[in-house]
């Protein structure tokens, strides 16, 4: 039984296709469960962002979970297969690593990802698919990432796809500290984007959401307004700048919607920002003129930026990351022995018990006192029990092998006098 990963990320899939094989919060529990049902993995936990999906797990058929990754998802096999990769034991830990700390992200060393791990971990867990393996597992990587963190450069002046969103859009030509904005939805990353708004416009923001009263604190924490979907076709006249955040299967804004507010917009253009995933608009809307419409893989010149000042820490935090990876292999092959070993020597035992208590049966049927019996059964299991520990430690102490000695004293809880003196 191995521990494997297998994902598609922001480097190997464009949008396009990351969005196609995205594990819905709501029904992750039931790919879990149908994982675990089937009798693929032992144990398993799902991870769905907007730079990734990936699922981890312990398994001895890495075939059948590949075969069943691939049909979770409307992408042809021949199209899934080339972005796909799977990763086994030290590879798949240090790539766990990598993720919870940042240095697998679009940008690299952004706190956000921790977060969402912890959460799909935690949402695993209550879907019954986690066992004492991935318990430890996880553990340890939260406590790394932690450490990573605090320990080194990597997580100074913290960026996220949030922020450079931001700062992709206010270099922008025709955007101003004035500038009308709009962020549609009312998630973790809507608040990111209204923390960063605040340092950069003036003017109130509007914060859209399907269930107003969700918008209405956030809103309301940032002197904005609150507004339902219902009001987006009207909002769109006057917004010179739309964020979308959402955590919709399907577009919010759609070319249709966009087309008519620009037709009463005379010549004022409209920048549209799209950070979820799936997409909360249309890509046809980029066909409409006088509407700029960018995604999240639109923001690789103020990500690649941030990398570069990043790079030497995260090559110090790559190192920590393959040593802890190697260290975690080998205390669970370790683990393994020691298990394997206390099931033999059970084995062993029971084996000796139920020989002697067949012997002890048949002795009743036969008429047998019971006493005598029992006597009999006691003295035979003892004997049979103690038989091979007693050879090998009276070889022990022969060949001078007082190691042995000490260790069984250790093992058997054994008391003074010294072992050495018996």
């Amino acid at each position: 039984m191995s521990i494997f990963v297998i994902g598609i990320n922001h480097k190997t899939a464009p949008i396009a296709l990351r969005e196609q094989i995205y594990f819905s919060k709501d029904v992750l529990p039931l790919y879990l469960q149908d994982l675990l049902s089937h009798g693929h993995a032992e144990e398993a936990v799902l991870l769905s962002t907007c730079n990734r999906s990936e699922l981890y797990c312990e398994t001895n058929n890495i075939a059948a979970v590949c075969d069943w990754f691939c049909a979770q998802t409307t992408i042809a096999r021949e199209l899934l297969q080339p972005i796909m990769y799977v990763y086994e034991e030290i590879d798949a830990i240090s790539h766990m690593m990598l993720v919870a700390c940042g240095l697998d992200s679009m940008i690299l060393g952004e706190p956000q990802i921790l977060g969402q791990m912890k959460e799909a971990f935690s949402e695993s867990c209550a879907a019954s698919s986690v066992g004492p393996l991935f318990q430890r597992l996880f553990q340890q990587i939260f406590t790394l990432a932690k450490e990573i963190r605090t320990t080194t450069a990597i997580g100074a002046c913290p960026v996220s796809v949030a922020s450079a969103a931001v700062h992709f859009i206010m270099r922008e030509p025709h955007v101003s500290r004035q500038s009308n904005v709009v962020v549609i939805g009312a998630s973790d990353t809507t608040a990111l984007l209204m923390r960063y708004l605040s340092s950069y416009i003036d003017t109130p923001i509007t914060i859209v959401n399907r269930h107003i009263e969700n918008a209405k604190p956030l809103a309301e924490a940032f002197g904005g307004h609150a507004a339902d979907l219902h009001a987006l076709p009207q909002l769109l006249l006057t917004a010179d700048i739309v964020f979308s955040a959402t955590g919709s299967p399907t577009p919010i804004l759609t070319k249709n919607m966009v087309a008519e507010a620009i037709s009463q917009r005379l010549s004022k253009p409209l920048k549209l920002i799209d950070v979820a995933v799936p997409r909360d608009m249309e890509p046809a809307i980029a066909e409409l003129s006088r509407v700029n419409l960018y995604c999240i893989d639109d923001l690789k010149t103020i990500i690649e930026q941030n990398r570069q000042g990043r790079e030497h820490a995260a090559e110090k935090a790559r190192d920590l990351i393959r040593k802890r990876s190697v260290e975690f292999v080998n205390e669970s092959n370790a683990l393994d022995k020691v298990t394997y070993t206390i099931r033999a020597y059970r084995g062993q035992i029971e084996e000796i018990c139920q020989s002697e208590l067949n012997k002890a049966k048949r002795q009743l049927k036969s008429g047998v006192d019971p006493d005598e019996v029992l006597d009999a059964f006691a003295h035979a299991f003892t004997k049979k029990l103690l038989h091979t520990p007693s050879v090998q430690l009276r070889q022990a102490g022969v060949e001078g092998r007082f190691e042995l000695l000490r260790f069984a004293k250790q093992l058997f809880a054994i008391p003074d006098p010294e072992i050495e003196r018996v």
